[in-house]
């Protein structure tokens, strides 16, 4: 998943381009040596087939008042068939959109539970069909009632590059029948989409070109959403969609925000999920977060019922006052991660560990003032709340903190014949901590014996080059941070290193390897507790061809009135759960 429209970069990474998904980037100065606490121990891959609406009722909460959601970014789109930021996921499926399934969350974690559906799917013995049942009786905020054939329509109109070309329709593309050639009933009326199907008005069919295991999270995207398709209006439909949460569309302005009022056809026996205890919401884009965050902190005007949730957390000179509200200030785990990309078609191996032992972690971090409360080091290539993940011994080097050791790198290019290894990325130049994050850089492995080609670009025109298949460069093109897409290696690995997936950009390492490509598929057809210690294995593999370097995992940390109540971070996107909250 994506975090925000804005670029993104990553914990420590200089040579990062914003990727499919980029994590939440730091803004406060701190320690260099790790994370403030230990990661929890929250689980946040369980699943419950046997949940009911309601959801369960909060001790204390009251009904009323407006809660203010304010986010410094400006995702893309509203649109659920697009929605692939964090921030936009969150906000429609804490409060507009209902999904086949969805997530439960509390201070234990997060739980997938039936949704829409009565269950959380039914998969057929080869594993190549899914087929869901809808709850009787759901309305959208018009009143009409919600029906198989507008979930299969929503899915669809996913396939639109003009309305889903940011979200997460390439999962579908690569398991769905049909997938890989489809455009969207837009673009191709008269065609017959086999990939999904629906049997009268109560059921859906997925069918599927391989064994997809994990396929019930992916239902929790907004995408797996119910669109009628006499009411689509096409590129406007986030304007005011048709809503089966708790709340509809009042006012939509695109870029700045909207406001919601209650959904009165909206079913709470029903909905495991969620309340609908504010009268409205106003979410706010595009803000300054430095002056929201002291509005709030201040509880001054509607500072008192606001919520912010910018990407680059509280701001370095607040982080301070903030802890010490202990009432207002909130921080958890992160579905993020970043890395910087070693591109193994251009720099042998026993460069790449020398890259790995010459490293500066450390004098990045300080170059970019970057908090404990922003990451904690990172040695693997997945979180480590993701099932199956252990923190197992670093190897070559990958320790996720320090300040390198240049002199040791220098001896083993030496070693390898390689003095003088040319190493070549791209940095920012028109932001200071940027600059001075890339002379650190530069200058360790100038020390360590590598000669370097660092080349200065606008912030406007990173993406863009850091994500160009054709650039030579060798470091940091690609993909240089992720967000799983759920709590399973199946939505971190082949992302991240099939050749196949990559279609826009290189993989991490930029590997071209079918003997990989077949792994990836072979534990990716596994249940996900078979799976879970085969992808482990995977990621030690990947660390002995030091493919990247792990950075950081990243971390969320949000402050928020005094009115605010219940505020409980979802490890799953590393933001609060809209869906809970209450003021007053």
């Amino acid at each position: 998943m994506r975090w925000s429209s804005k670029l993104a970069v990553a914990a420590v990474a200089v040579a990062m381009p914003l990727a499919a998904c980029s994590s939440n980037g730091p803004s406060d100065k701190g320690s260099s040596s790790g994370g403030s606490a230990p990661r929890t121990a929250v689980k946040n891959s369980a699943m419950d087939a046997t949940v009911k609406g309601p959801a369960p009722e909060v001790s204390g909460a009251k009904k009323g008042g407006t809660l203010t959601i304010t986010e410094s970014g400006v995702p893309p789109t509203f649109d659920p068939a697009g929605a692939y930021y964090v921030f936009s996921m969150a906000a429609l499926s804490g409060l507009t959109t209902r999904s086949l399934t969805g997530y439960q969350v509390s201070k234990d974690g997060s739980t997938l539970v039936p949704d829409l559906a009565t269950d959380l799917g039914k998969e057929s013995a080869d594993g190549k069909t899914w087929t869901f049942k809808l709850k009787p009786g759901m309305k959208y905020s018009d009143g009409s009632a919600v029906k198989a054939a507008d979930f299969v329509y929503g899915i669809e109109r996913g396939f639109d590059e003009d309305l889903g070309g940011n979200g997460p329709v390439p999962y579908l593309q690569d398991y769905l029948v049909g997938g890989k050639d489809y455009k969207g009933p837009i673009k191709q009326p008269d065609a017959k989409f086999q990939g999904v199907t629906a049997q009268g008005d109560d059921t859906i069919v997925f069918h599927l070109t391989r064994k997809w295991p994990t396929l019930p999270y992916f239902m929790a995207f907004p995408l797996a959403s119910p669109v009628p398709q006499a009411k689509d209006t096409k590129g406007t439909y986030q304007n005011k969609p048709l809503a089966t949460g708790p709340y509809m569309v009042k006012s939509f302005t695109k870029g700045r925000g909207f406001e919601l009022t209650k959904n009165t056809n909206w079913d709470p026996n029903s909905d495991p999920i969620r309340h609908q205890y504010p009268d409205a919401v106003t979410v706010k884009l595009g803000v300054t977060a430095l002056t929201t965050q002291q509005q709030i902190l201040a509880n001054s005007g509607s500072g008192a019922t606001t919520l912010d949730v910018s990407p680059d957390g509280v701001d370095a000179s607040l982080i301070g006052q903030a802890k010490k509200k202990t009432d207002q200030y909130g921080e958890g785990d992160s579905p993020c991660e970043s890395y910087i990309p070693l591109d193994t078609q251009q720099i042998p191996l026993e460069v790449r560990k020398a890259i790995a032992i010459a490293y500066p972690y450390d004098q990045i971090r300080k170059a970019k003032g970057v908090s404990p409360e922003s990451y904690d080091p990172a040695t693997t290539y997945a979180p480590p709340q993701v099932p199956g993940m252990k923190q197992y011994p670093a190897v070559n080097g990958l320790v996720g903190k320090g300040t390198g050791d240049p002199a040791k790198a220098k001896s083993m290019l030496k070693a390898a014949g390689k003095e003088n290894f040319e190493l070549s990325w791209y940095f920012i130049n028109d932001d200071p901590t940027e600059v001075a994050a890339n002379n650190a850089e530069k200058k360790a492995f100038t020390d360590a014996g590598f000669k370097v080609k660092d080349v200065g670009i606008s912030k406007e025109q990173y993406s863009d080059k850091a994500n160009d298949p054709s650039v030579k460069f060798n470091v940091g093109q690609g993909i240089s941070s992720w967000c799983y897409d759920w709590p399973a290696g199946d939505s971190i690995y082949p992302q991240l290193f099939s050749s196949t997936t990559a279609k826009d950009a290189r993989s991490v390492g930029n590997l071209r390897d079918t003997a990989v490509d077949k792994q990836l598929a072979d534990i990716g057809a596994m249940e996900p507790a078979q799976a879970a210690p085969k992808w482990l294995e995977f990621d030690k593999q990947m660390t002995a061809q030091v493919v990247g370097i792990p950075t950081s995992y990243g971390k969320s940390n949000f402050v928020f009135g005094k009115q605010v109540h219940n505020v409980i971070n979802d490890g799953n996107r590393g933001l609060p759960d809209f869906a809970q909250i209450w003021v007053g």
